[in-house]
């Protein structure tokens, strides 16, 4: 193998030069991974034409600063690099309340053919201890990362990343990611795990410079990571590009691995069977919880309609309107769309978005008040006739994308990529706009009995008045037809276990949701755009050239400041439970039986929750419910005592957000699912609900 060792050395100097290092700081070890050596052998000698990928170590924190910031040029000529990828990017200096929130820098460019070079550049102080994670600066926004399991299976890496007021991100890269352990038939309990994306290139790559003694020891730490969880050796077919491997290269890194693993004596207890324990196919790092002020109000982005534009908009309206047909998601308004010819607004022709709503005071007032929080909001422009022209945005619903996912067989992969996207995105900003409010003493407004979210909640209980409106003064089931007054009071029993009634469970949610009642007043207030569902999230068409996607809120009517519990409950419901809450609209519908069985209403169903479902529960998890539980911890305060406002929150999300009049299937299915999410009473007790409803905890 020395001679083929020698051939991807010699391929190495065409990445990197080998001969040259900048007066300061010193490169101590060099790694090159992907196409461009990955495919080598079979006969192939180099790869003209393919990205290169490599790692540079250097010795401390303070020396990666030294070289990007102050070395620039120097780093540029070692990489070959004659036209960077983002020059803006500048590496904090240690002073900053930055410097504490990376450990490594992503810098790329291109060469003098145009090919892409990048180097994740990391500190060997990094690994001097045990780490399980990597937290890289970068101007790439890419949170999810496909690979193969053993077996060929797909499946996913999922990431968080954190958005910086200069448009960088902090990449929250993990070395191994693993899923909830499990215990196979035999009695062994392991996780699946895979490697992080840059622990993946250390481990399949290969060291041109340093591997004695630097790359081994990073390697070690790494695959000691990678068998605690596992309980196995790491194996060729683990790397995510193992596919494009060349036959040379897999022999090659076996013995590599071989080698390793010989000569570390890694400490773990070996499973002692062949199970496979791959439960997920998407699988999160763990929690992040980030500061809040990256986003500084300043930087956060709003959008309105040009003067210009609006004045055109009066001349042409009526001529080039087109109405645009009602959405199965949306019923509060209706939407149509103008086009405005190019005259004064360039050479493109401009498009407007044009609303209708009940509530266009509300969605002015909450559209003013959100952009103070969140990034890409739209400040609507009011007609004389009370219409609000926004700009137009191309791109769709986070929900249609969702929808045309389940309508593909939930084969189309692309599309749930970008849901889960979208939902990562949509953690943080909500993650970071609670912050704000949450560590800002003035920032946010103790009275909230008067906010619009609650039309939402305790206004549609008041006399069951929603309740009624949906399904009248009667109910029919199993041939029988029941006055509304006595079917609310019927006790209901589901998979077995038997609840209250209906109306109990309203009288009960009207106590706890109520603006004055002691769990709305103890819960803390932050600000909240109190309907941050899929429905409600655009997702641009085009890809960014950071690689991500921009995402814009719409829909501000209920936007405000809120118990944090009621803000929560839309998009944590909505969302989670698509497939049950779209029932009617969705054409494979899961089994629901029911009946009525002497004095009880008798629910059966077998909880079934999809890849992306369980991947939008994880994020919600990992990367809100959780860093904000640990948050308002630390600030002296307790959302578990709030946890009951969240649960009756969630009962009348699935009771009384839709109707269901005329699909009894979803009707009971949603009742059935709220009734045991009514249950929780602290935040264990909320993970157990969605554990029975089929999610994995």
């Amino acid at each position: 193998m020395a001679s083929l060792y020698s051939r991807y050395y010699d391929i190495g100097r065409q990445f990197i030069r080998l001969d040259y290092n900048p007066s300061y700081p010193t490169i101590i070890a060099v790694l090159l991974g992907g196409s461009s050596i990955y495919s080598v052998g079979d006969g192939v000698n180099e790869r003209q034409g393919c990205d290169w990928d490599g790692v540079i170590i250097l010795s401390t924190k303070l020396a990666i600063f030294q070289l990007v910031n102050e070395q620039r040029r120097s780093l540029m000529e070692v990489l070959g690099i004659v036209r960077e990828e983002c020059p803006e990017l500048r590496v904090p200096d240690p002073s900053s309340p930055r410097w504490d929130l990376f450990d490594a820098v992503r810098f790329a460019g291109f060469d003098r053919l145009d090919i892409k070079r990048s180097a994740k550049i990391l500190s060997l102080d990094h690994f001097t201890k045990p780490k399980t994670s990597l937290r890289i600066l970068s101007f790439k926004d890419k949170r999810i990362f496909q690979a193969f399991g053993p077996m060929g299976t797909r499946f996913y890496r999922v990431q968080q990343a954190t958005r910086l007021e200069d448009g960088l991100f902090i990449l929250h890269d993990q070395l191994v990611h693993a899923a909830p352990a499990t215990v196979c038939v035999h009695g062994q309990k392991a996780s699946f795990a895979a490697f992080g994306v840059t622990a993946d290139l250390l481990v399949s790559g290969v060291w041109l410079h340093g591997h004695e003694p630097y790359g081994r020891l990073i390697q070690t730490q790494i695959l000691a990571n990678y068998s605690a969880f596992s309980r196995r050796h790491a194996t060729i077919q683990l790397f995510a590009k193992s596919h494009r491997f060349s036959s040379e290269y897999t022999s090659w890194l076996n013995e590599e691995l071989s080698e390793l693993y010989l000569r570390s004596d890694l400490p773990f207890e070996p499973l002692r069977c062949h199970c496979s324990f791959m439960e997920r196919t998407f699988l999160c790092g763990k929690a992040v919880t980030s500061p809040g002020d990256f986003f500084a109000g300043s930087s956060v982005q709003s959008a309105c309609l040009s003067s210009q534009a609006v004045e055109l908009y009066k001349q042409t309206a009526a001529s080039s309107r087109f109405q645009r047909p009602p959405s199965v998601f949306t019923s509060n308004s209706t939407a149509a769309e103008v086009a405005l010819p190019p005259n004064m607004l360039g050479a493109k022709a401009t498009k407007i978005f044009c609303k209708r709503s009940q509530h266009s005071q509300q969605e002015i007032e909450g559209a003013t008040n959100a952009a103070a929080f969140y990034p890409n909001i739209q400040l609507p422009h009011v007609t004389s006739s009370g219409e609000l022209l926004y700009p137009f945005f191309e791109g769709m619903t986070e929900s249609e994308l969702r929808l045309s996912f389940h309508r593909s067989g939930r084969s189309d992969w692309n599309a749930a990529e970008t849901v889960l996207y979208a939902e990562l995105v949509k953690a943080e900003d909500m993650l970071r706009a609670y912050r704000k409010c949450l560590t800002s003493r003035n920032e946010c407004r103790s009275e909230t009995a008067g906010q619009p979210i609650h039309r939402f909640f305790h206004s549609r209980l008041v006399q069951n008045e929603r309740f009624r409106e949906f399904y009248g003064d009667s109910f029919r089931i199993g041939g029988k037809t029941v006055s509304m007054a006595e079917f609310l009071e019927i006790p209901w029993k589901v998979n077995g276990a038997v609840y209250p009634s209906l109306g109990e469970f309203f009288r009960t949610a009207m106590d706890v949701v109520h603006p004055g009642s002691r769990q709305s007043m103890s819960c803390p207030v932050v600000f909240g755009l109190g309907d941050a569902h899929g429905a409600n999230i655009m997702i641009a068409s085009d890809v960014s050239p950071n690689n991500g996607r921009k995402i814009l809120y719409v829909d501000y009517e209920v936007a405000g400041f809120h118990p944090i519990m009621l803000d929560l409950a839309k998009s944590l419901y909505i969302d989670v439970f698509f497939d049950i809450i779209y029932m009617d609209i969705l054409q494979e519908v899961p089994e629901t039986r029911y009946e009525i069985e002497g004095d009880l209403v008798n629910v059966h169903f077998t909880p079934h929750v999809d890849d992306i479902t369980q991947a939008i529960f994880d994020v919600k998890q990992r990367y809100l419910l959780q860093p904000l539980f640990d948050l308002v911890l630390s600030l002296g305060g307790n959302l578990e005592k709030n946890v009951p406002l969240l649960s009756n929150a969630l009962f009348l999300c699935a009771t009384l957000t839709r109707s269901y009049s005329k699909t009894p299937d979803a009707f009971f299915r949603n009742m059935a699912t709220g009734i045991i999410l009514s249950q929780a009473v602290d935040l264990e007790g909320l993970y157990s609900c969605f554990k029975t409803l089929g999610i994995k905890i």
